[in-house]
């Protein structure tokens, strides 16, 4: 699934009303199972998430006797019996083994991604001959191969990557890593109980270096949310925009949070500013990361963060038990006390330079503050620092509890709020994912990934809150009527 779920249809059930002499005739059958059988796939559209059920592996075999000696090759595979749900809640069945080449070719030197997947099909839109059992209809599928992502009805059963010239499919080495012309059932989307939210990230490059790190570090939050917060999970993909043109607003409208990293003295163009307002407007929330790199908070955060660690090497030194330096005409017990002094002396100097640090540090990341409050202001949105806020802010409570802000790299994260804007000044997004050093802690990045998810949470739940005082237009034949 490459799509949020659809609900169901919102139109009235209509059944069989039953009265003593009803005559029973085909159409009168037909609306009574019908019934039944809309009830039973509103409740699996409704509470389920689309996928496999069960089985439905996918082997490789060697050519069936009866082919044609041109088609006698090392690109067949077998479908094997199982079951699945699609998006409209009909139950697929494969009750029985499944052979099937794959066709395709790689053209152009170029490696092709080759999809299969199964879909539903209704009996009554297919032509039946008459024969002796004519009374029974059997619900069937079709199995199909793609050069695409599959459609929102489809699920996946397997995709390929295959290789320029002659293929010669084989089973991977390690099934977490499969190679070209190997099957790779990673991304078989299994049936589970749905979710109760699809959250979408998007975030506004600049065609620039960084670009990769944050889409990278979007992502792995992204993925983080339906282990941490297991009723909502994260879109698989992150929308990218640039800003540069009025048309991007139908498709941003879309997603939930717009992740925009830019240094406080930000200056937009008014079609840039314009977009932003009305994504604002139809209930977006706008994620700014403060981007401090180069900038004196940058160099105060780096001191810092020295300092801390200085000053707990010295606190450790002093717990541990010391040799006493050999000095003439003085004891062990006396060596140790000078020691101790010295150590307390070097301690306290650090300490008070760290105070220094802190206040100089406190007083850009204000200056900061006042320079995002002012773009704020100018979309028409007065911000706050959360610390300022209700002890019970959202993004403080839901769903994880924070007394204390994260701290990241020695710095505690800074947040300003309000409306559809989050201003956040620190490394936070830099922990959601893996560094370049691999140097950050578990307990780091989980701290983090769950300050993001309260920010997910919080704009999520603002821009449905907003929705839901909108009219809403529904489009004729939105979903298939086949629901």
């Amino acid at each position: 699934m490459t799509l949020p779920w659809l609900p169901p249809n919102i139109k009235p059930l209509n059944r069989l009303h039953v009265s003593d002499g009803l005559l029973i005739d085909a159409e009168r059958w037909r609306l009574a199972h019908d019934y039944h059988r809309h009830r039973q796939n509103a409740h699996f559209q409704s509470l389920n998430q689309p996928g496999i059920v069960s089985d439905m592996g996918v082997r490789l075999i060697e050519p069936p006797n009866d082919i044609p000696s041109q088609y006698r090759d090392q690109r067949w595979v077998q479908i094997q019996p199982g079951i699945a749900i699609d998006l409209f809640g009909n139950l697929i069945v494969i009750p029985e083994p499944i052979d099937f080449r794959i066709s395709s070719a790689a053209l152009m030197g170029k490696p092709l991604m080759v999809y299969l997947v199964v879909s539903y099909v209704d009996p009554d839109g297919l032509v039946r001959e008459e024969n002796g059992n004519g009374d029974i209809v059997t619900e069937s599928f079709r199995i199909d191969e793609k050069n695409s992502p599959p459609a929102e009805w489809e699920v996946e059963i397997c995709r390929i990557l295959l290789q320029p010239g002659e293929v010669e499919l084989s089973i991977a080495l390690d099934a977490w890593f499969p190679g070209v012309n190997n099957l790779d059932l990673r991304y078989r989307p299994q049936a589970n109980a749905r979710t109760q939210a699809v959250v979408r990230l998007a975030q506004v490059v600049k065609n620039t270096p960084e670009d990769a790190q944050i889409y990278a570090n979007l992502a792995y939050l992204s993925q983080a949310i339906a282990g941490l917060y297991p009723v909502w999970q994260g879109f698989n993909e992150i929308g990218q925009f640039t800003l540069n043109s009025t048309s991007e607003i139908n498709d941003l409208v879309t997603y939930d949070v717009l992740y925009f990293k830019t240094q406080p003295s930000l200056s937009l163009s008014p079609g840039e500013f314009d977009i932003l307002q009305q994504y604002i407007d139809m209930g977006g929330v706008l994620l700014v990361e403060a981007s401090i790199k180069g900038t004196k908070v940058d160099e105060l955060m780096g001191l810092h963060h020295q300092l801390q660690e200085a000053i707990a090497r010295m606190e450790n030194s002093l717990n541990l038990p010391t040799e006493p330096n050999e000095t003439p005409g003085k004891t062990a017990a006396a060596s140790r006390h000078e020691q101790r002094i010295n150590h307390l002396e070097i301690q306290k100097s650090l300490e008070e330079e760290l105070i220094s640090i802190k206040s100089a540090l406190s007083e850009e990341i204000n200056a900061l503050s006042s320079a995002f409050k002012k773009f704020a202001r100018d979309l028409g949105i007065p911000l706050e620092d959360l610390d300022t806020l209700s002890r019970n802010h959202p993004l403080r409570t839901q769903p994880f509890l924070f007394s204390a802000l994260p701290t990241v790299n020695g710095q505690a994260l800074k947040i300003l709020t309000g409306g559809g804007i989050i201003i956040f000044i620190g490394n936070l997004s830099a922990a959601w994912g893996l560094d370049e050093k691999l140097s950050l802690g578990r307990e780091t990045i989980r701290t983090a990934q769950e300050m993001g998810i309260n920010i997910l949470h919080y704009a999520r739940t603002r821009r449905k809150l907003t929705q839901l005082q909108k009219a809403k237009e529904f489009p004729p034949n939105q979903v298939p009527d086949s629901i």
